[in-house]
């Protein structure tokens, strides 16, 4: 596999993950119907995150990395529960792809000096 097609796959990956994992948290947010001040406090760090990934900026994907780690502790706490909901399987599935892929992109340019 060349390193252009190792790059446009986890570019893909990462940003099609990131915003299914926006989605996902919105939508699990609105099944629970959760209050207004709940979303902003849940959308908002991630959020920070879109012109930084839409603009293909490699610190960004770094921190993003970091910041997942706390979506990664909420997901896998949601499934400590007896019957863990799908909303809460797709967050913690979504997260780890977002990070793996991010990380994977991230590491790709810096190799390549891309």
């Amino acid at each position: 596999m060349t390193t252009e097609l190792k790059l446009s796959i986890s570019r893909r990956l990462t940003q099609g993950s990131f915003w299914l994992l926006l989605a996902v948290l919105a939508v699990h947010l609105w099944m629970q119907s959760a209050p207004a001040v709940i979303y902003v406090i849940s959308l908002v760090p991630l959020m920070i995150f879109i012109p930084g990934i839409l603009a293909d900026r490699l610190r960004t994907l770094i921190w993003l990395g970091f910041v997942l780690l706390l979506y990664f502790y909420n997901a896998v706490q949601n499934m400590a529960v007896p019957e863990p909901q799908a909303m809460d399987i797709a967050e913690l599935v979504l997260t780890v792809v977002l990070f793996s892929a991010s990380m994977v992109y991230a590491r790709i340019r810096q190799v390549n000096n891309i």
